[in-house]
Formats: structure tokens, C-alpha cells, sequence
């Protein structure tokens, strides 16, 4: 099966690129954003950690939205509040109510919209074909990874936070148009989930997000400073890993569907542990601290490819793959806030970013362990 037969899924490819140019673009500048304004790093990542907790609230919301209006509408309605965040960014100019409005806004419209968003993926892909979409996926994001970045770091020295963030924010609102010209996958209403499958969702995405609050939120604050606070700058490093390791993430794709998943598996822990390791000792010189960014980029299609194919075959395995993405969110949520609040700890008290980045280290090999126990005959079947 090629990249493209699925036609219903070629939609979803165009809304993951619209999509990741708000997330290259918009995303991951908003919190450097927030430091250029004065907001110091520890606090930064305590609004972060802080948000991703409160996410654990909002997601109880997911499945009566779903009941309602099914699973394309309410994917509908989490994009058009994930695009409303981006207006409210451009306004802030310290702490204040638009600071927690922001946060707020943030943690309702992420936590609708990366549940129906995984869900809708897992029902609208192949599972024999799994890894090869998910791959094409993370090939999409690449290229928009070099574009978005360049672009965002332009505007925002150019011309104003409205005009940057506002395009963003129009990137975001135009994709809806693909999920609505495609099919609406039904949701079961009601589905018993065994506690195999919600220890599995849970503790799986639970090391995940022990990494991201440290390999990705910790780590943009770091190499924001270290490349002297300028826009220009981070997005040039941030544009220049891009593309870089888009082929040896189409490469390991056809690996998992010829039913090497677990080697898959280990190939991209390996490539992401060695990139978490260079960030580690790399983020005080910027020369490095670029190098290690780039390397990450060659880590990060391998990783994701794995990780996410194994994650969507397991929801798909499941009696309902909206209430497996529910639990496994939530799980991300808590890991992602410990390792967020963890790092403002940390900084706050006087140390450098050794010890913040090196959570993202330890939370490599802890997810790992997770996420290898799934394809043991016992919990679960491999694909």
C-alpha cells in the first residue's frame, strides 16, 4: 500500500501540515515570546507546568463534546480555540489576566484538541500501513519545520507580535477545511476499557511527558538565551534542523509495517537519548547548543515514527480509541507537568539547565521500558 491509496487519509496529511505550521511557527515561540516580554525562565515554565495540570481538568470534557456533536466536530471546534490562542499571545506584555487567559485558553482548546486529534488519526488510518502514514506525517512537519520557524522569526523582528501570530493563528483556523470534507468516524458510546490497555495508555505516555518538559519546553527556553534572546536567530536554528532527518524517518516506517515495530522502537530511543544526551552538554555554547538542535532533528522523525505508530496500533486495538486517547493524554499531562515544574524548581533555586535537560536524559530510558512491555504476548499483541 503506498503513502497515498488511502484517499480519506491523504486529508488528514494536509491538516497535519496546516497544523504543523502552527506548531512550528506558533507554539514553539510562544514561551520564548513570553521571556522576551521579561517573564523570567522559572516562571515560564511553572505557567507551563501549571497549564499542562489543569489540562487533566479539561479533558474530562472530551467525551461529552464527542457524545454531542461527534468526533470531526469537536476536532472542529478544538482547532478554532487553538487558533483564538494565538491572538491573546500577541497581546500579552507581562504577567497579568491576559497571561492566565492565555494559559487558560490554551490548556482548554490543547487538551479537546490533541485527544480528538489522536483519535481521529488512529480510526482514520491503516493499521497494516501504520507506520508508513505516520512517517509521511512526520515528513509533512519536517518541511513545515523549516519553513514556519524562518518565517514566525522574520515577522516577529520585521513587523509586530499581531502580524506574526496572527498568521499562525490563520494557519491553524484553515485547517479545518480537509477534516471537514472528511468522513466522521464513529465513537463508540459506551466501551469498557480493561485496565491492561489503561495502564498501558497511561504509563506509556507518562514517560513521554517526563521527556517533553524537559526535551522540549526546558530545552527552547535554554537555547532561546543561549542564542542571546534573538528571534532571528532562534528561528534560523530552529528552521535549520528541519528537514533533516525527514528520510530516515520514511525508512523506519516501512520497517514497522513489514512488523519490525519493536527494532523501530529501538532505533529511535537510541537516536533520541543520544540527541537528549548532546543537548545536555551542549546548550551553553551556541555553536553547540545549534548542532545539538540539528541533531535532534535527525533523532526526532525516527522516534516519532515509532513511538506514534505503536501508540496509534494500541488505540486501535482498544474497545475505543477516543477513551484510550483520553487516558494516555491524561498521562502525558502529569508527566509533562512534573518535569516542567521540576525545571522551575530547579532554576529557581540557582541552578543552570544541567540538571533541568537532564531529566529529558533519564525520561528516554524510562520510556523505553514503557513502551517495549506493550509488545510482550502478555499486554499486548505487536503489529
Amino acid at each position: 500500500m503506498s503513502y497515498f491509496s488511502n484517499r480519506s487519509f491523504n486529508l488528514v496529511y494536509v491538516h497535519a501540515g496546516l497544523q504543523a505550521f502552527a506548531s512550528y511557527g506558533g507554539e514553539a515561540f510562544a514561551f520564548v515570546y513570553l521571556l522576551k516580554e521579561g517573564i523570567p525562565a522559572p516562571l515560564v515554565l511553572l505557567a507551563i507546568g501549571a497549564m499542562f495540570g489543569s489540562r487533566m481538568i479539561f479533558r474530562q470534557l472530551v467525551l461529552p463534546l464527542v457524545r454531542r456533536v461527534g468526533l470531526r466536530r469537536a476536532l472542529v471546534v478544538a482547532i478554532l480555540a487553538e487558533a483564538a490562542t494565538y491572538p491573546i499571545l500577541s497581546q500579552i506584555t507581562g504577567t497579568g489576566w491576559l497571561l492566565f487567559g492565555y494559559l487558560a485558553l490554551w490548556a482548554l482548546s490543547s487538551s479537546l484538541y490533541w485527544t480528538t486529534y489522536h483519535s481521529y488519526v488512529a480510526l482514520m488510518g491503516d493499521t497494516h500501513a501504520r507506520g508508513k502514514q505516520t512517517s509521511a506525517i512526520e515528513l509533512i512537519g519536517m518541511g513545515m519545520g523549516i519553513l514556519a520557524p524562518a518565517l514566525t522569526g522574520l515577522l516577529l523582528t520585521a513587523f509586530s507580535p499581531e502580524v506574526a501570530f496572527g498568521t499562525v493563528a490563520a494557519a491553524m483556523a484553515l485547517s479545518i477545511v480537509p477534516v471537514l470534507l472528511g468522513p466522521d468516524p464513529a465513537v463508540a458510546d459506551q466501551a469498557e476499557m480493561p485496565r491492561e490497555a489503561r495502564v498501558a495508555a497511561r504509563t506509556v505516555l507518562f514517560a513521554d511527558g517526563l521527556r517533553a518538559g524537559s526535551f522540549h519546553f526546558t530545552w527552547l527556553i535554554a537555547l532561546f538565551l543561549t542564542l542571546g534572546s534573538s528571534y532571528a536567530a532562534f528561528g534560523g536554528a530552529m528552521a535549520l534542523s528541519g528537514l533533516a532527518g525527514a528520510i530516515g524517518g520514511l525508512i523506519l516506517g516501512r520497517a514497522i509495517d513489514l512488523g519490525r515495530g519493536l527494532g523501530a522502537v529501538q532505533i529511535g530511543f537510541a537516536a533520541l537519548t543520544l540527541a537528549a544526551v548532546a543537548r545536555l552538554f551542549g546548550w551553553p555554547v551556541p555553536m553547540l547548543a545549534v548542532a545539538a538542535n540539528a541533531l535532534a532533528a535527525l533523532a526526532w522523525p525516527l522516534y516519532a515514527t515509532a513511538f506514534n505508530a505503536r501508540v496509534y496500533n494500541l488505540a486501535r486495538q482498544s474497545p475505543c480509541p477516543l477513551r484510550f486517547h483520553i487516558v494516555a493524554e491524561g498521562g502525558w499531562d502529569l508527566g509533562t507537568c512534573l518535569s516542567c515544574l521540576a525545571g522551575a524548581a530547579l532554576l529557581y533555586m540557582g541552578f543552570d539547565y544541567y540538571l533541568p535537560l537532564a531529566i529529558g536524559v533519564l525520561a528516554c530510558g524510562l520510556g523505553y521500558l514503557t513502551i517495549a512491555r506493550t509488545f510482550r504476548p502478555a499486554a499486548q499483541p505487536a503489529q
